[in-house]
């Protein structure tokens, strides 16, 4: 009986597996990527398009330092706000 259920069970494990439409290679390489905070990808994506409007001059160093505060400042308070409801769930 268990013999029936174990190829189900790795059919579903690797179905599983291809998460977001990647495949399962893609876990195997970089296992980091399973699990992703959304607030620091979110902050990241926002950080390098900001740091690439800077390379490339269309704001200046005074714009990108200052966007670039609120930016930090803003992500760190997603993550107070993350930890807090962490903290009073436990």
């Amino acid at each position: 009986m268990i013999r029936k259920y174990v190829p189900l069970f790795l059919i579903l494990l690797l179905a599983g597996c291809v998460y977001e439409g990647k495949p399962l290679g893609h876990y195997i390489e970089n296992p980091g990527s399973l699990m992703e905070d959304p607030h620091f990808a979110e902050y990241q994506k926002n950080r390098d398009v900001l740091e690439s409007e800077y390379l490339q001059k269309k704001i200046t160093y005074a714009e990108y330092m200052e966007s670039k505060n609120k930016l930090d400042e803003k992500y760190a308070q997603e993550v107070q706000e993350r930890n807090a409801k962490i903290i009073s769930q436990e």
